[in-house]
């Protein structure tokens, strides 16, 4: 392993960031996590690990950009406990639930989120309770509806976007049920594909109005690999189409 501690640099409540701390501490290395501010990643994130997004990190002198990037570089450094299965066909199937994870899933809540701040910017404080911010969350709040707005344009999210994110969800989860119960994901130790997935149902299920969607589901338990997420957006921040999947 590295003779330095890597870096981890995070946004608050970014689930792909939430995804790759989780494998560092199942593989018990070290690491410190420099978390930004909001919109910080497009300006220091060519300097310091060579992308515009987070995760990223610094390992040594190398530079890792994205969550699937830098898992594959941790199983390198430490081999077990492998996020991967070491054999065919199950190594397949769980990369191709890695990348549906991270392609497809993971903008959703995203999408959503970006949406509930521009009705609700304060919502966005509670998510950034527990961060190691270089300024005080006081002192950002002036500026919480400018940078909802900012967010939602970087993350190309609309209210008609997020609707039909809502309206997807319940068959985006029951393609999540069908790999747990083919034991592709939710086995005792989580694989990559299990952090993937599973930091998106820990940040869709704080979004209050969309949580009663997903409860029940066998998806939800794949929370279970992360600790309990601090922040939520309250009931009423989204329009009843938000509720479309909720039994």
């Amino acid at each position: 392993m590295s003779a330095r501690e890597p870096r981890l640099y995070a946004l608050p409540a970014s689930h792909p960031c939430a995804a790759v701390e989780a494998a560092l501490k199942a593989k018990s290395i070290p690491y410190r996590r420099v978390d930004l501010l909001p919109q910080g990643e497009m300006l220091l994130g060519p300097l310091l690990w060579g992308g515009r997004t987070v995760p990223g990190m610094r390992l040594d002198g190398e530079r890792l950009v994205g969550s699937r990037t830098i898992m594959r570089r941790l199983d390198e450094l430490v081999a077990e406990p492998a996020l991967l299965p070491a054999e065919e066909p199950a190594r397949a199937r769980v990369l191709e639930a890695e990348r549906w994870g991270d392609e497809v899933f993971q903008p959703v809540p995203r999408r959503l989120i970006d949406v509930a701040f521009m009705r609700s910017p304060r919502a966005m404080e509670s998510y950034a309770a527990n961060a190691r911010l270089p300024l005080p969350v006081a002192l950002l709040r002036p500026a919480m509806p400018l940078t909802a707005r900012l967010m939602a344009r970087k993350n190309a999210a609309s209210e008609e976007r997020a609707r039909l994110d809502a309206q997807a969800l319940p068959e985006q989860l029951a393609q999540i049920d069908g790999w747990i119960a083919q034991g592709v994901l939710g086995g005792e130790r989580p694989n990559a594909a299990d952090l993937q997935v599973g930091s998106t149902i820990r940040l869709l299920m704080t979004i209050a109005d969309v949580r009663p969607a997903i409860e029940g589901h066998p998806a939800a338990t794949l929370a279970r690999y992360f600790p309990p997420m601090l922040g939520e957006v309250p009931a009423g921040v989204l329009p009843a189409w938000s509720r479309a999947g909720a039994s």
